[in-house]
């Protein structure tokens, strides 16, 4: 039996409905196919581990693309695989004596999703014998990255017929063009076209996607507003990762930690236009499935045309891209072969049965 799960990074269900999409529709007609809930933050990092792991933030505790370390008082990137705190689906069924294989496009993700897999690689940096059989890939940051990675997975079914493979994709041309624009549309068909060249060579296969996309238009600087308020505090912007080119480090949630007080000494934030909610950890931890003792005080969201991050004056400013991180993104569409329906993205593993 050959099973695979297909992380279409980015992939708003608004994308899927500007553009035919004859493979999808095939797998759908003998299967299942539909809109689902993703993760809160609605992150790559946050949702790629959630479905791997078919468990939420509170369980895996994987709570964004950067975290804040209290006790050595820094943020780091939300990269190793030690602060994972639930084995994967892919080590499970490494366990049972099941081949795994997971192809994702940035080695961000590579120890996160491929610990114990008998193949882990990235497009980023692909090993030498894939970028001989598949070529070049032509960079993350650009349109073909995508197509590249499709065009892996199907060439590492065919020539290493893995039990189990995991592909993730990636978000730069979402982040950069709207679904009605040629380059989405573009990037869509080359999606739907490798999703279907995955089912005709699987039992099973489930696809889904981390997060949607929104158009923003606001930024709201956290960090000033709080000084305003002259409160001592640690802001983490949930979306900050190396990968700055598409989303510029500008997502729509962020953890508030305070140095002394309450989350109650965050009740002036919620006024600013452009910050929808901000959460006390214990209610956001309730709502989201959080964990407790990972998101400090307070969990901010924007609306859905805000981000957070530097504002040159004053705490909010004019920004112009796509980006994604607040609840307004977690609706992702899916297609199961097996007839499976999804509520949540994480169930893609559990659908494949």
């Amino acid at each position: 039996m050959t099973h695979v799960v297909a992380c279409l990074d980015g992939l708003d269900p608004e994308y899927l409905a500007a553009v035919e999409t004859p493979g999808w529709d095939r797998i759908a007609a003998r299967g299942d196919a539909g809109t689902c809930e993703g993760l809160v933050p609605s992150l790559t990092n946050v949702n790629n581990v959630g479905i791997v792991t078919a468990s939420f933030p509170a369980e895996n505790g994987v709570t964004g693309n950067t975290y804040y370390d209290p006790e050595r008082d820094e943020q780091a990137y939300m990269n190793d695989a030690s602060l994972l705190r639930r084995r994967t689906e892919l080590q499970r069924r490494a366990d049972r004596g099941e081949t795994v294989a997971a192809l994702v496009a940035k080695d961000k993700l590579v120890g996160m999703v491929g610990q114990d897999c008998d193949l882990a690689a990235s497009a980023e940096d692909p090993p030498d014998w894939l970028a001989d059989a598949v070529g070049e890939p032509p960079g993350i940051y650009s349109g073909g990255a995508s197509a590249w990675l499709m065009d892996a997975a199907v060439h590492v079914l065919d020539e290493r017929d893995p039990d189990v493979l995991y592909v993730s994709t990636t978000d730069v041309i979402p982040h950069k063009h709207g679904p009605e624009e040629t380059a989405a549309e573009e990037w869509v068909r080359e999606l739907d076209a490798g999703v279907a060249a995955l089912a005709e060579r699987s039992d099973a296969l489930v696809a889904t996607a981390d997060h949607g996309m929104n158009r923003k238009s606001v930024c709201v600087d956290i960090e000033a507003a709080l000084d305003r308020e002259e409160l001592d505090a640690e802001v983490v912007r949930l979306i900050t990762d190396e990968h700055t080119y598409h989303h510029q480090n500008l997502g729509g949630a962020a953890y508030v930690y305070l140095e002394d007080g309450s989350a109650d000494a965050l009740a002036p934030l919620a006024d600013i236009d452009g910050v929808e909610e901000v959460l006390p950890a214990t209610e956001a931890a309730e709502r989201f499935r959080l964990p407790t003792d990972a998101i400090g005080d307070a969990l901010v969201l924007g609306t859905e045309s805000s981000v957070f991050g530097p504002v040159e004056e004053g705490v909010r400013g004019s920004v112009e891209l796509r980006s994604h991180g607040s609840h307004h993104e977690r609706r992702v569409p899916y297609v199961a072969s097996t007839g499976a329906t999804l509520d949540y993205n994480i169930e893609a593993f559990r659908g494949l049965e």
